[in-house]
C-alpha cells in the first residue's frame, strides 16, 4: 500500500525525469544548432522567437485574435533573419516598426505597453543572442553564456531542491530559496571559467567577477518571468516543453544574460576578451 509520502515522492521523481529528458533534448538540439552556426542557428533562433512571441501575446493578452498573433510572431521573426545575414540597421528599424504596430493593434483592448514591452525585450535580448554567435570570437562566446546561465540554472535547482532553507523571494517564486541562489552562482563562475578559457577568452579575476554578475544577472531574468507570470495569472508561459512549462520559461533567464553580455562586450570588452 502508498503512502502519500510516497506518492508525493514518486510525482517529483516523475517530474525530474521529465524536466531532465526535455533539458537534454533542447541542450543536443541547440548545442549542434550553435556549433553548425550559419542557416542552423538562424533557423533555430527564429523557430525558438516565434514561440516566445506566441507565448507573450497567450499570456498577456487573453482575447488577441489572430491579428495579434501575426503582427508579433512576424515582427520579431524578421529582425533575427535581417540580423543573421548582416542587416542590423534594418533589424533594429524592423523591430521598431514592429512593437509599434504590436502597440497599436492592442489599443482597442487595452494595455498597449504590455504588447511593446513584452516584445521589445524579447526582440533586443533575442537580438543579443544573434550579435554575440555571429560576431568576431562568436562560438566561444556564445558557449560561454550558455555554460554560465546553464549551470546556474541547474545548480540553483537541484541545490535548492535538496538544501532547501530560508527563500530567496517567496511573494515572487516560492520555490526559489537562497541556498539555491548561492549554489547557482558558484556554479556558474566554475562553468563560465572553464569554458571561456576552452575558448581563449581572458584570463584574469575580472573573468570570474562577471562570470557571477552574469549568473545573477540570468537569476534575475528568471524572477522577472515569475512576477509577470503572478502579474498575468498564469503559472507557466505555455506547455510545449515537458516540466519547464514554455520556451519563455525556459529561456527567460538566457534572454536577461544576453542583453548583459552582448552590451559588455560592446561597451567593456576588457572584462571578458
Amino acid at each position: 500500500m502508498s503512502t502519500p509520502g510516497s506518492k508525493q515522492n514518486r510525482l517529483r521523481t516523475k517530474e525530474f525525469w521529465a524536466r531532465f529528458s526535455s533539458a537534454v533534448v533542447l541542450v543536443s538540439v541547440t548545442l549542434i544548432c550553435t556549433v553548425l552556426g550559419g542557416i542552423w542557428f538562424t533557423l533555430l533562433t527564429a523557430g525558438l522567437t516565434a514561440a516566445m512571441a506566441r507565448e507573450w501575446v497567450r499570456m498577456s493578452d487573453r482575447s488577441a485574435a489572430f491579428r495579434a498573433y501575426a503582427v508579433s510572431i512576424v515582427g520579431l521573426v524578421l529582425p533575427v533573419l535581417l540580423a543573421s545575414f548582416g542587416y542590423w540597421q534594418w533589424a533594429f528599424i524592423t523591430l521598431v516598426l514592429a512593437v509599434i504596430a504590436a502597440g497599436l493593434e492592442r489599443v482597442s483592448r487595452g494595455y498597449p505597453w504590455r504588447a511593446i514591452g513584452g516584445l521589445l525585450y524579447i526582440g533586443l535580448a533575442v537580438l543579443a543572442v544573434i550579435y554575440l554567435r555571429f560576431g568576431a570570437d562568436g562560438l566561444p562566446h556564445i558557449l560561454y553564456l550558455f555554460a554560465v546561465v546553464w549551470a546556474a540554472d541547474s545548480a540553483a535547482y537541484l541545490v535548492g531542491s535538496r538544501v532547501r532553507g530560508p527563500k530567496l523571494w517567496p511573494a515572487i517564486s516560492p520555490n526559489k530559496t537562497w541556498s539555491g541562489f548561492a549554489g547557482g552562482i558558484v556554479a556558474g563562475v566554475i562553468a563560465g571559467g572553464i569554458a571561456a578559457r576552452l575558448g581563449g577568452m581572458n584570463n584574469d579575476l575580472s573573468l570570474e567577477v562577471f562570470s557571477a554578475i552574469l549568473a545573477i544577472i540570468s537569476v534575475g531574468g528568471d524572477l522577472l518571468s515569475s512576477w509577470l507570470k503572478r502579474w498575468f495569472g498564469v503559472k507557466d508561459t505555455g506547455s510545449s516543453i515537458p516540466g519547464h512549462g514554455g520556451v519563455l520559461d525556459r529561456l527567460d533567464a538566457l534572454l536577461a544574460a544576453s542583453m548583459a553580455f552582448a552590451l559588455t562586450i560592446i561597451c567593456a570588452p576588457w572584462m571578458v576578451l
